[in-house]
């Protein structure tokens, strides 16, 4: 018989049973009666002795039913469910202390199933592999110095597909700030957005078909095919106006037309889970007619993109990348021609290609915010932690309350674990109500710590409403959560229920023995303690981080700089015509009023800069096994004085520096402090690739070192040079990609933004057809780089204010609990003479070695714990004790407090209420 019957049955066995013992009662009755001539009365209550307690009968027989614990757990609920509608104050408290414990968990477990946890949203993710441990991205050329690839030419992409080892492998280009300038017929004027090439068979291996039209094909992406773009779902929503009409219409994409020719399904995002990603997704022939010379698919050694691909049938991981890394040498062998050195022979014998898992697809957002994900989720477990402490405290509290009703209980044989089930009854509906109300919240949670995490995007392909993972998580968090904080009352209030019935209330008369110094309360608020101590020293020691990183010298000064990002390469503009561009430029907005200063450069600091290029300086020899490399600008006159860079030798570029002088560069500090040591940089030479390029360009100033990368960056080796001095047919390893100015910087006497609309005025007025991507501050671009820091800072501080009022509460709750149980005790005090000033002292010191003793174990917790954080600090030392000292601080200060208001009401205790309390 399966339980659902029994269940279903229940009444009918129950009366069953309740007939049977009635039976066997009246035959003992009637037997006392017959053997020992009692009367009725006399004999039924002799029955009764003799058979013993009829409920724990009943228990027995429910239990060697079996399948009935459904009923029992029911039984139990309603029972809670009363209890709790009679104390909703405690239900309250305990249901929304838990939801913002449990629902925080929930949130940032939401970012990381997310984030870290989901695959592709395409067909058999699983069996996706990527070629390379994707740790580069934008464009290089040459051996990584490990010999593993990331990045691949369209040329060795070519020669990879021929190894026979893929079902199907597709290459997608690797750089991800793609914004390009878009317009239709019917705009005003054009748009930016985020444009994606793959090859022809991107859609086809990823297993992505249409959701309206068709994808990218292979004959898409012949060099004579007709250009197509595929747009995705939200960008047909929202720019096109979801026109079904749009397929077989045109888009000028860059200045080049291109026919739609369909719609992704709405949940696909691309390879890469990023902000605002693509909109639209073109064919890597698609590179020719957008870049003219600065294409890259048809230069062999530029390594640009990133493979994907899936494996044929009966090939192993382990043959694809012995064939591939075969493959990979006989293809740099033959680019190397036939005289090679020892040493590029040795670097192409360690070349190879590593395999790795592609089912979440290109994972740079994963690696950015994997450490941080988690350290959040740990800071919120130790939250969680201290509500479950403050939850089973109230729990303990109140089954103090009903010692009475629980030993009557016992008394009329119910079992320990049977009140010990009840009790976790209790705790499992506090904790699923809690867990409830904290997925609720999780949502609108979520959301924010996307709005910070992602600050500025204007689109994050991340569900925000909980998942199946997410819901199997809170559920296993609520649970976990009742059976840390229910268990331990339920035990000590089932095994302290005995004497009770037999009149003795322990502790409601006051007696000293009754209050237990070192009892399961006070441990649980020790170890509240002791984990906020962890949660505010961390707190604090990010926060000295953040504005360690925030506060410290970058080499220029950010306030007032206006910086705009335009597109010259996708206006039209080829070499010819971008010196007069360049020129028309800097004589415009020097001129605009309020500009205090204009320039134009390839990069500008924090904004996707930079690359590395290998350098031979004259009069330096590398030491063995060491590669020279430095940064690479291309700048405009001013460009220094507009940032606020300090030249500290020689000169900077002015207009003499054109395309027929001699060729020189601006060198920084560390170039000097690296390569010149001791010795006069200006006048000396160096070059941009091998030893036969060293005597290239002249140094002719040496400016401060300043970051360009992350705030967190060490001083790199970087050159500059004047971008009025670019040289028709210049190669690549002599900066060819630089050739484009991509920024304006301008210096403004006012607020910087005051000027923005007065700058989108004068570059229309010079061409009306120049994108602009993008117009911000300097100050933006630093804020936006600090973002990360930001949200740990911000969102520590904030658990870190939680953890400290749950702390007070609990330890309020605990000594207004303990002052009650004493309040016998203390009317004698008081009736003996005791000071109420010394009364209050006696309550705040217990409080106060409560919070002593939490004190002298966070501390070496706090210090062990910040060491796994090492990595994501600045300026801080895990060790530093100031830290934990302020947190031990502010943790005294409101545990005083705390303890103040019970022992402030239990000073104006009347002795002769006192003594008749009960």
């Amino acid at each position: 018989m399966n339980s659902r019957f029994i269940f279903w049955r229940r009444q009918q066995r129950e009366q069953d049973l309740e007939r049977e013992l009635r039976s066997d009662l009246e035959l003992e009755a009637a037997e006392q009666q017959q053997e020992n001539g009692l009367s009725a009365d006399e004999a039924r209550y002799a029955a009764q002795r003799a058979f013993g307690n009829a409920t724990l009968v009943k228990e027995e027989v429910h239990a060697m039913w079996g399948g009935m614990w459904f009923a029992d757990f029911l039984k139990d609920l309603q029972v809670m469910l009363r209890q709790m509608r009679k104390a909703p104050m405690f239900t309250a408290v305990a249901v929304i202390s838990l939801a913002l414990g449990i629902g925080g968990n929930a949130a940032i477990f939401t970012l990381i199933d997310a984030v870290l946890l989901k695959s592709l949203p395409v067909r058999d993710p699983a069996k996706l592999i990527v070629l390379g441990p994707e740790h580069g991205s934008g464009s290089g050329s040459g051996i990584p110095r490990n010999g593993s690839f990331s990045l691949y030419s369209y040329d060795l992409y070519k020669h990879l597909q021929g190894t026979h080892v893929f079902d199907g492998l597709c290459a997608v280009q690797s750089t991800t700030e793609t914004g390009v300038s878009v317009r239709r017929p019917s705009w005003s004027e054009s748009q930016l957005a985020q444009a994606r090439l793959v090859s022809g068979n991107y859609f086809g291996v990823l297993g992505v078909n249409a959701a309206i039209g068709r994808t990218i094909v292979p004959t898409d992406d012949a060099p004579s095919a007709a250009p197509v773009a595929v747009v995705s779902f939200r960008y047909w929503k929202d720019r096109l106006g979801g026109d079904r009409s749009v397929i077989g219409s045109n888009i000028e994409v860059g200045g080049v037309s291109f026919t739609i020719v369909g719609v992704t399904p709405p949940q696909f995002y691309g390879e890469t889970l990023r902000p605002d990603p693509p909109g639209l997704w073109l064919p890597l022939s698609a590179d020719r007619p957008l870049n003219h010379a600065r294409a890259l698919i048809d230069d062999p050694d530029e390594h640009w993109l990133y493979l994907i691909g899936r494996l044929a049938p009966n090939v192993s991981g382990a043959q694809a990348q012995i064939r591939l890394g075969a493959t990979l040498r006989n293809w740099l062998l033959t680019r190397e021609g036939s005289e090679i050195s020892a040493g590029t022979r040795a670097r192409i014998s360690r070349s190879h290609v590593e395999l790795t898992p592609g089912g979440s697809g290109i994972v740079h957002m994963q690696r950015a915010y994997s450490l941080t994900l988690r350290l959040l989720l740990g800071i919120s477990i130790a939250v969680l932690l201290i509500t479950c402490a403050n939850v089973a405290n109230l729990l303990l509290a109140r089954g103090t309350a009903r010692t009475a009703e629980t030993s009557v209980r016992l008394a009329l044989g119910a079992s320990r674990w049977r009140l010990i089930r009840q009790s976790l009854t209790e705790s499992l509906t506090l904790a699923l109500a809690g867990g409830a109300l904290g997925l609720l919240a999780a949502s609108a949670a979520t959301k924010v710590l996307i709005a910070l995490f992602f600050h500025g995007a204007d689109y994050v392909p991340i569900q925000t409403s909980p998942d199946l993972r997410v819901f199997l998580f809170t559920l296993a968090v609520s649970c976990g959560a009742a059976i840390i904080f229910g268990l331990l009352p339920a035990i000590r209030t089932s095994s302290e229920a005995g004497p009770v019935i037999k009149g003795a209330s322990p502790g409601i008369k006051g007696s000293r023995l009754s209050h237990r110094p070192f009892g399961l309360g006070t441990v649980l608020i020790v170890g509240e303690v002791a984990v906020s101590l962890v949660v505010l020293a961390g707190a604090g020691t990010f926060a000295r981080s953040l504005a360690n990183l925030s506060g410290q010298q970058f080499g220029f000064d950010r306030d007032r700089v206006l910086i705009v990002n335009i597109d010259t390469s996708h206006a039209g503009y080829d070499f010819k015509r971008l010196v007069p561009l360049y020129r028309q430029m800097y004589s415009r907005l020097n001129s605009l009023p309020g500009v205090k200063s204009a320039s134009f450069s390839y990069y500008s600091p924090f904004n996707d800069c930079c690359w590395a290029f290998s350098v031979s300086v004259q009069g330096y020899m590398p030491k063995q096994g060491e590669e020279a490399h430095a940064l690479l600008n291309r700048i405009s006159p001013g460009y220094f004085q507009t940032l606020g860079t300090k030249v500290l030798r020689g000169r900077t570029f002015d207009e003499r520096d054109t395309p027929g002088s001699t060729r020189i560069a601006v060198v920084n500090e560390e170039f000097v402090h690296r390569f010149l040591p001791n010795r006069d940089p200006i006048g000396r030479r160096f070059g941009i690739g091998g030893e036969r390029d060293a005597g290239d360009l002249e140094i002719v100033g040496v400016v401060a070192n300043a970051k360009y990368d992350t705030p967190r960056d060490e001083p790199t080796p970087m050159a500059f040079l004047p971008m009025l001095q670019v040289q028709a047919g210049e190669s690549v390893s002599s900066g060819d990609e630089t050739n484009f100015a991509n920024v304006i910087e301008i210096r403004s006497t006012g607020r910087p933004d005051a000027i923005a609309a007065e700058v989108r005025h004068a570059l229309a007025e010079i061409d009306p057809r120049l994108p602009v991507l993008r117009v911000g501050t300097l100050a933006d671009d630093i804020s936006l780089m600090l973002n990360q820091d930001n949200v740990i800072a911000d969102l520590a501080l904030f658990f870190a204010f939680l953890a400290l009022v749950l702390s007070c509460l609990g330890l309020y709750g605990l000594m207004a609990y303990t002052v009650q149980r004493r309040t016998s005790e203390i009317g004698i005090r008081i009736a003996l003479g005791a000071h109420r000033n010394a009364v209050i002292g006696m309550v705040i010191r217990d409080a106060l070695l409560k919070g002593f003793i939490g004190i002298l174990i966070g501390v070496p917790a706090a210090f062990a714990a910040l060491q796994l954080v090492t990595d994501q600090l600045y300026g801080v030392s895990p060790n530093d004790p100031k830290y934990s000292a302020a947190a031990a601080l502010v943790l005294l200060f409101c545990i005083t407090f705390a303890g103040y208001l019970p022992a402030r009401r239990a000073s104006r205790v009347d002795p002769l209420t006192a003594l008749r309390y009960e």
